[in-house]
């Protein structure tokens, strides 16, 4: 995927800051899970009502959470970038992440397509089948990239 020319990021302060103590890492990861707790809390939300499995009108409700949800993932893709800094040789040319990197991509192009086609659906009882699409999309990519997270471990070098 050429992440092979971002080895250069262990050699960094960053990188040497991120696994410079024992605390460090295993307080990133905590960050990391809870953030993914708040971005995926939020989504399944959004996702669930896109599907049709509740049909009241939530506008309100997802416009106020939207600001949770991207905190979150910036908080994710943050400490996501310091584990990539702390230890790239893990993560270059393992197919676990760039599969996941593969599953982001994807799931922001349907998050995009939300924003600019469907968003006007949360304020309507009205699902699509444009909007059952994008809904379970979005789950299954987003469970994907969890499961790809886990199993970098498994295909680290």
């Amino acid at each position: 995927m050429g992440l092979e020319k971002l080895g250069w990021l262990a050699d960094t302060a960053l990188g040497h800051w991120v696994v410079s103590s024992a605390a460090i890492w295993p307080t990133l990861e905590c960050i990391h899970f809870v953030s993914l707790c708040f971005f995926m809390g939020g989504m399944l939300m959004i996702d669930l009502r896109l599907t049709g499995f509740f049909r009241d009108p939530c506008a309100g409700l997802i416009n106020r959470m939207l600001g949770l949800v991207i905190g979150a993932f910036l908080v994710n893709f943050t400490t996501g970038a310091l584990f990539f800094a702390g230890n790239a040789t893990k993560y270059i040319d393992n197919p676990a992440f760039e599969l996941k990197l593969s599953l982001m991509v994807l799931a922001g192009l349907n998050a995009l397509y939300f924003k600019f086609r469907l968003a006007h659906l949360l304020a309507t009882e009205e699902v699509t089948g444009d909007s059952k699409f994008v809904g379970y999309f979005s789950l299954l990519l987003w469970a994907g990239v969890i499961v790809c997270g886990r199993m970098i471990t498994f295909f680290a070098r």
